[in-house]
């Protein structure tokens, strides 16, 4: 994939070499991915990308003490699926800023080819966004297809188009966190990782949260979600304070609240998936050393302990009495 959407922050900070170290205090460091990093006294800008055959990745966070305006290229005149995680940003054209996103919205954007300058304010700033190859979205269902279409707003007169931005609803939080971690792979098999998680973000860009559930709901439902995802692809389960952070709830509540609408608490029902998904492996051969790890456990001791917790016996006896 050709890179379209360029944040040229080399520019705003002449005198600042470009870093692959992470700043201090980055929402999310995605392990797969390529990064650089501009300091500037208290300020900082980071681009985190990765790019597969078919899908261009991207995280843009700003921490900036000013207004600043970022000359942006559009070099190729994609569609681009875009999440507003934190803070929000403008586009200027040649006269005037054009307010294009704001925080907790998602949009579809298509710019064409050229120059642009984005806006954002002083604050925190954290865009997600993709663009996926038109040619690969053309093999599937009518309603996947990306056409213009897709994109009625016009914010500039014949360069630049936009949808509806609408609410990012608590399954996209879950489906953009675990692609953002997903564990780094090799070739194909990273690539073929990422475009679950996308073709679900691309079906679901028009979506709205459930209506016949609760906001609490259907965070809770988004929350199981996701820790299922975590576990069913040995990725780490983030602490319950990351978990709330990510839904944009707060901690207690998010606790007090799933034991009330699932009648469980909400470290057990970790401590159970694990369990249960340690029970397959070990019936599938795999090696407790493996296990410990694609579970997260701290060492092969810390494993047998919880297992035997939750089973009854130790993994080697549960072998046995499967057998």
């Amino acid at each position: 994939m050709i890179p379209s959407f360029i944040a040229h922050f080399g520019d705003l900070y002449p005198g600042s070499k470009a870093e692959t170290r992470l700043p201090r205090g980055l929402s999310y460091a995605i392990g797969y991915g390529e990064s650089r990093t501009w300091h500037a006294q208290q300020d900082w800008c980071n681009i985190q990308w990765h790019n597969a055959k078919h899908v261009y990745l991207y995280s843009i966070e700003i921490e900036t003490q000013r207004q600043l305006q970022i000359p942006v290229t559009i070099s190729y005149p994609d569609i681009h699926w875009q999440y507003m995680l934190k803070g929000a940003y403008s586009l200027w054209d040649t006269y005037r800023g054009i307010p294009v996103l704001n925080e907790g919205h998602k949009h579809l954007i298509r710019g064409e080819q050229g120059h642009y300058t984005m806006e954002v304010a002083k604050g925190r700033h954290w865009i997600v966004g993709f663009n996926v190859a038109a040619r690969w979205l053309e093999r599937y269902p009518e309603h996947l297809a990306v056409g213009t279409d897709r994109v009625p707003h016009v914010l500039a007169p014949d360069r630049l188009y936009h949808s509806t931005p609408i609410p990012i609803i608590d399954l996209d939080r879950a489906e953009l966190y675990y692609l953002l971690g997903l564990s780094p792979g090799r070739h194909i098999l990273q690539d073929s990782q990422i475009y679950l998680p996308i073709a679900k973000l691309v079906e679901q860009m028009q979506t709205l949260d459930d209506a016949t559930l609760s906001p609490i709901q259907n965070k809770i439902q988004a929350v199981k979600y996701y820790i299922q995802q975590c576990i069913a692809t040995h990725q780490q389960v983030p602490a319950i304070s990351a978990l709330a952070n990510h839904f944009c709830i707060e901690k207690n509540y998010l606790g007090r609240m799933y034991r009330i609408t699932e009648n469980e608490n909400l470290v057990y029902y970790i401590y159970r998936l694990k369990q249960e998904r340690a029970a397959e492996l070990l019936l599938n051969k795999v090696a407790i050393s493996s296990i410990v790890e694609q579970l997260g456990y701290s060492d092969s001791a810390a494993f047998r302990k919880a297992f035997k917790k939750y089973h009854g016996v130790y993994p080697s006896a549960y072998i046995h009495t499967k057998h």
